[in-house]
């Protein structure tokens, strides 16, 4: 009897060999897409923390006005903390860059060489990953900096710069604005002595913490003399990358479960097919003896296969360089972090490939346990009927009731198309999500940015210059969802040109962005806390509006109020906001900030994001296609017998199209009217979870010709569908009714 099962079993899939194939390329999709997204987050966090500890990742860095003395670096190291310098000169190029370059680190933060080696000459210099492949540089060539010829002897990165950017508050990086560079400690004093630096050298320290040691108490003892102090978990440039990635890995897992609910439902509807079809088969069997586990092995055998087969490839695919490029490959070219080495996770590989596996048994055996509890003598006669066809309708066209009956005979397969078509909306809209954001962030940069230069000075010039507008702004951060994000405050003098107007008086009161507003679910009258990343203390402010402006996470006060809050005086500034370029000394500056590089990095989120919507919109269609094909494949197969007497009866193609495929088009465009806008609200509910480590608003509202052309889609899937099945309703002829007779 095994052997005649398998025989079954093999001409079974020979015959009905497309539907098996889709089936087992639906698992290969669905487990390629959750194993590849959950194993390439999981290898690049792996990465990350075993380099960290290799190059000894600092535990937190501040910045001084003045240099500390041997006595008081003496002082901290009795507290169990151990302090390096890591100072920098920033360096503008021709092409308007900006290399900072610092010493060769000896023993926090050392450089992770990738290619080449550290500069050991005073020609020599290695340069950050992320700036080389920007600038198509690489070991061997050359560049200048201060009219002085360095030759590039390494490719690197630094746990303390894993996000690039030149200041902590700044929203993205991009290598073709900013890169760093490491020299030898006589290089570094021969290009601070230079005319060519562009600010004044900027004096951080990183520390470690020894096993007994307080961050607090070193910021306590430095507060005279701090301009910024931050812990590793706190800083935006340390691990950001593992932020992003497990975001990933909670989407991945989230993914998984939709996937297998999705794979249970097609499968049951396969299953069900296959045993109505045969009932008189497996009745003629129960006849001779055969037992129900033998027939419930058989029946199960197939699916259990493909399911198998498909979850081991979908893993393999999952785990392959392909996929860690394809899924992961925005992290690694975005954060400037070292080529990431696959990690294999046990868990992970046993549910990519033996989930799918055990989902089709389950699902297998509970439906045919329920089909073949019949006896012997009604599975003979046909089992199990469908009572449903029979409801009484009210009266209508001949059409219109054969449609609707066959929606209600099919009602399995219709809900198995609802349910695919939800399930690859959902995927579709997360990429379409990033897309619609990336793009408003792009375009409201270009809008709000008004000026064309931004000074944050370290010393104040003795006059304000002409044509500038002084403003004092300070980073506070807020927690989002787990992740600690840098706002900006801004104090504003009346009528300043390049900002709303704000209606925020005094230390209590806040004026908020429209971003903040939407990031953290402000309204106005609400209180809005903030830490000073200085000091460390809370401030707790009122909002009283909430004003038009979407670059970055942004917040106005008047500037007598924001002096009160930081302890400031009343002529005390420390920005100057111009549209065009100021005289100032290098020493009096601590940042520059150009408009064409802020308005540059705002489209860096499109360029990052770009490869995530063709992935999950590539995939969205494609599950879509597949269930869809699925489905309507089973509903023509279940209704050979009747369309071949339609054969009989002398309908064409045209009429039978209109009769077998017309009501299964109107489920899906009736049902796209509603499923579209349930997904699109469902992804809306989850996304923010997905960008929480994101320094940006969360404005993804879509435009009504976005739903539209969604629709549009749908319907022409299932076009695409239509036409691939009418090849199989066309090769139905008449003689199938004599192959069923009894």
């Amino acid at each position: 009897m095994g052997k005649i099962f398998w025989k079954r079993t093999f001409r079974e899939l020979k015959k009905n060999f497309l539907r098996y194939f889709a089936l087992w390329m639906l698992v290969i999709l669905s487990m390629f897409l959750v194993v590849g997204i959950v194993s390439s987050a999981q290898s690049t966090i792996q990465t990350i923390n075993q380099t960290a500890e290799e190059d000894h990742l600092e535990d937190g860095e501040f910045t001084l006005a003045v240099p500390l003395g041997k006595e008081a670096i003496q002082n901290i190291e009795k507290m169990g903390v151990t302090v390096e310098a890591v100072f920098s000169l920033d360096l503008k190029q021709k092409d308007n860059s900006v290399i900072r370059v610092m010493k060769n680190r000896r023993s926090i933060n050392k450089i992770h060489i990738s290619q080449g080696r550290e500069a050991k000459q005073e020609d020599e210099i290695a340069v950050e990953r992320i700036y080389a492949a920007a600038h198509h540089l690489n070991p061997g060539d050359t560049i200048t900096l201060a009219d002085k010829t360095f030759t590039i002897c390494g490719i690197g990165t630094t746990g303390d710069y894993e996000l690039c950017v030149q200041n902590p508050s700044d929203a993205a990086a991009d290598g073709d604005i900013f890169g760093t560079a490491f020299v030898t400690p006589e290089a570094y004093e021969n290009l601070k002595k230079s005319g060519a630096v562009r600010q004044s050298e900027d004096l951080t320290y990183a520390y470690h913490l020894g096993k007994d040691a307080d961050a607090d108490e070193v910021r306590e003892y430095l507060s005279g003399r701090l301009l910024r102090f931050e812990t590793a978990e706190n800083n935006p440039r340390i691990k950001p990358a593992n932020g992003d990635v497990q975001i990933n890995i909670r989407a991945g897992l989230a993914a998984g479960v939709i996937v297998l609910m999705m794979l249970a439902f097609v499968i049951s509807v396969f299953v069900v097919h296959s045993i109505d079809k045969e009932s008189s088969v497996i009745g003629t069997l129960y006849a001779m003896g055969v037992k129900r586990k033998e027939l419930l092995t058989q029946y199960t055998m197939l699916p259990v296969l493909i399911c198998f087969t498909g979850g081991i490839i979908g893993t393999i695919l999952g785990y392959s360089p392909l996929a860690l490029s394809f899924l992961g490959g925005e992290t690694y070219n975005y954060y400037s972090i070292p080529e990431i080495e696959i990690c294999c996770r046990p868990a992970l590989i046993l549910y990519g490939t033996a989930v799918p596996a055990v989902t089709a048994y389950a699902v297998n055996w509970l439906v045919i346990r329920r089909r073949l509890g019949e006896t012997a003598l009604s599975l003979i006669r046909g089992g199990m009927k469908e009572k449903v066809s029979y409801v009484h309708l009210r009266p209508r066209s001949f059409v219109r009731n054969f449609q609707i009956r066959r929606i209600l005979r099919e009602k399995r397969s219709c809900l198995a198309i609802l349910a695919g078509m939800l399930i690859s909306l959902l995927v579709l809209d997360l990429g379409l999500n990033c897309y619609v954001l990336c793009k408003k962030i792009r375009r409201s940069t270009m809008k709000d940015t008004k000026y064309e230069y931004m000074y944050q000075l370290k010393q104040t010039p003795d006059t304000i210059p002409k044509g500038s507008e002084p403003a004092y702004a300070e980073t506070f951060s807020k927690e989002n969802m787990g992740y600690e994000l840098n706002l900006t405050v801004i104090g504003l003098e009346k009528n300043n040109p390049f900002f709303p107007a704000v209606k925020s008086h005094g230390k209590d009161e806040i004026s908020v962005s429209s971003s903040v507003a939407q990031k953290f679910n402000l309204e106005k009258g609400d209180t809005l806390t903030l830490k000073d990343k200085a000091d460390g203390e809370n401030h707790s402010f009122t909002v009283v509006e909430i004003v038009s402006y979407n670059s970055g996470l942004t917040c106005f006060m008047d500037i007598d109020g924001m002096r009160a809050v930081c302890g400031r005086g009343p002529e005390d500034y420390n920005v100057l906001y111009s549209d065009h370029s100021l005289d100032l000394k290098a020493g009096q500056i601590y940042t520059i900030t150009e408009k064409k590089d802020v308005i540059k990095t705002g489209a860096v989120f499109m360029d990052l994001m770009m490869p995530m919507f063709f992935t999950m919109t590539g995939c969205g269609i494609l599950i879509f296609l597949i269930v869809l094909y699925q489905m309507v494949k089973v509903m023509i197969d279940r209704a050979s017998h009747s369309l071949s007497l339609m054969r009989l009866f002398g309908y064409r193609d045209r009429e039978l199209k209109r009769l077998y495929l017309n009501g299964c088009f109107t489920v899906t465009g009736a049902g796209a009217v509603f499923m579209v806008p349930l997904a699109k609200w469902i992804m809306d509910q989850m996304y923010p979870s997905f960008v929480a480590n994101i320094a940006c608003g969360l404005d993804f509202e879509w435009e009504w010709q976005l739903y539209f052309a969604v629709y549009m889609g749908v319907i022409i899937c299932y076009l695409i569908i239509q036409a691939l099945v009418m090849g199989k309703l066309k090769k139905i002829t008449p003689e199938e009714v004599l192959k069923q007779r009894e």
